[in-house]
């Protein structure tokens, strides 16, 4: 009996060590790491997406152990517009057309006929329906959108936004607008101050409206090239739902009205599930590789359009010393480049979607790690790029720099020291090669340093920009 005993006993041991074994084989969380994902095409739309705040590099957004922001300024983008003229012209346009030539019966009754599955677009209203004064107009739902980005930015900066006195906007209506509604939020008056021909300040808060030889072309063709690359396929698979021959740029009309509607309506559109996910990340292939030629690193003009607003944020933060405050003219600063201190510590200029690019590109923010890689090829996706617009301007998408003020662990005040961190999108985004600061962020004194050779090299704004004739502004 006790033999048999022993037997149970020592089977039973052994199960326990083979369940113990077995166990250890698995993973304490055994749920793959993409559980819950989900893929969302309103992250990868550059340039037409609404708001969005991204992961970033993984560094934590707020700031970091014994640092206090002291100070900040914010280039933004304005808020969800209609559609752009190109956009609307050369794509949603010629698509919408098609749309309207299948109606089967009166207009008043909307019935279009021969679309059909993924396609079909029975019930589908046209969010752009009176183009002549919706184009490049903000939309009810970008001034709800700006208000809420307004009270993200006051719970980042409760101690800084309550100082802000004035803020600037670009003199069109829809920057004008997003600003208005910006400040709303904020607890107290806040004047919003039309960015005029001041040299130093229009340079750098709508440089490429005070620089002659930019341009919106550079990156059509190959924009176009890679277009009719990636839409052969979609074609192939959507034409037999639709009762007319789709065209290269019916396809792109389509994607942008994902992309678009979404923003007006506040909610994502049905048309953005008529697309595959690598549908979707061709589309924003295509636009990554068009802004890189028109306002990034593939433009030699992009570094010059970005230096200036550095600068003059570089000189702005020297002013401010946290808790302590100097007052006088720091070394290199020009009359009326740095307003008069009056406690004004958080400071917002809303401008083009085009503005916070030649920021990233002046640092080298979005520039490929690997030198030596094919960034962008018209046959293929770069799937290994850096450069991705959709996480820099969405609508309200926004760059901006903070000074920190950190304590050593002794708290002694002697030791402190200041820091900068650049801000896209709410993500800390780490200056390549000055990195050395508490959460990856760049010694002050070093920020100033790289700024000041950044002007060196690319400090000859009006010569590069071919700008002889100063009246040749007076009409922007």
């Amino acid at each position: 009996m006790v033999q048999v005993q022993c037997q149970l006993a020592g089977i039973a041991i052994g199960q326990l060590l083979l369940q113990l074994g077995t166990a250890a084989q698995i993973p304490l969380y055994p749920e793959s790491h993409t559980e819950g994902y989900k893929f969302d095409p309103l992250l990868h739309l550059p340039g037409i997406s609404p708001y969005f705040d991204v992961i970033g590099s993984g560094l934590s957004h707020a700031a970091p152990q014994y640092c206090e922001v002291t100070a900040a300024s914010y280039l933004i983008r304005h808020a969800a517009i209609y559609a752009n003229d190109d956009d609307y012209e050369q794509y949603i346009e010629p698509f919408i057309k098609k749309l309207n030539c299948t109606y089967t019966s009166s207009l008043s009754n909307k019935k279009r006929g021969g679309w059909k599955g993924p396609l079909s677009f029975d019930k589908w209203e046209n969010p752009i329906n009176d183009p002549e004064n919706q184009l490049e107009q903000i939309t009810p739902q970008g001034i709800k959108d700006s208000k809420k980005v307004g009270k993200r930015l006051l719970s980042r900066y409760p101690k800084l936004v309550p100082t802000t006195k004035r803020i600037y906007a670009d003199k069109r209506a829809r920057i004008k607008d997003t600003a208005a509604a910006f400040v709303k939020v904020f607890p107290q008056e806040v004047e919003v101050v039309e960015i005029n021909l001041n040299r130093s300040s229009f340079h750098a808060q709508d440089p490429h409206k005070a620089c002659k030889a930019f341009s919106k072309k550079p990156g059509n063709g190959e924009l176009e090239t890679f277009m009719s690359h990636y839409t052969i396929p979609i074609i192939s698979r959507l034409q037999r739902f639709s009762p007319v021959k789709l065209a290269e740029t019916d396809i792109m009309g389509l994607q942008q009205l994902c992309g678009y509607e979404s923003a007006i309506r506040g909610k994502k559109s049905d048309i953005c599930d008529v697309f595959t996910d690598s549908e979707w990340m061709a589309y924003e292939y295509a636009w990554d590789l068009k802004y890189s030629y028109m306002v990034g690193h593939g433009n030699p003009l992009s570094p010059y359009l970005g230096f200036p607003w550095l600068n003059t944020a570089s000189e702005l933060m020297s002013k401010f010393h946290a808790p302590r405050h100097e007052e006088g003219e720091g070394e290199g600063e020009g009359e009326g480049d740095i307003p008069d201190d009056d406690g004004q510590r958080f400071f917002l200029a809303f401008t083009h979607r085009e503005v916070p690019p030649f920021i990233a590109t002046a640092l080298g923010l979005f520039n490929s790690s690997n030198a030596f890689a094919e960034e962008f090829p018209t046959d293929r996706i770069n799937w290994s790029r850096s450069w991705k617009m959709a996480e820099l301007i969405p609508f309200l998408g926004h760059v901006g720099i903070e000074k920190l003020t950190c304590k050593e662990v002794s708290m002694d005040q002697k030791e402190e020291k200041e820091y900068v961190r650049v801000i896209a999108n709410s993500a800390p985004r780490p200056i390549p090669r000055c990195q050395d600061g508490p959460g990856a962020s760049c010694p002050f004194d070093e920020f100033t340093r790289i700024v000041r050779r950044g002007m060196e090299v690319y400090g000859d704004f009006d010569g590069v920009c071919g700008n002889d004739d100063e009246e040749d502004f007076g009409g922007l």
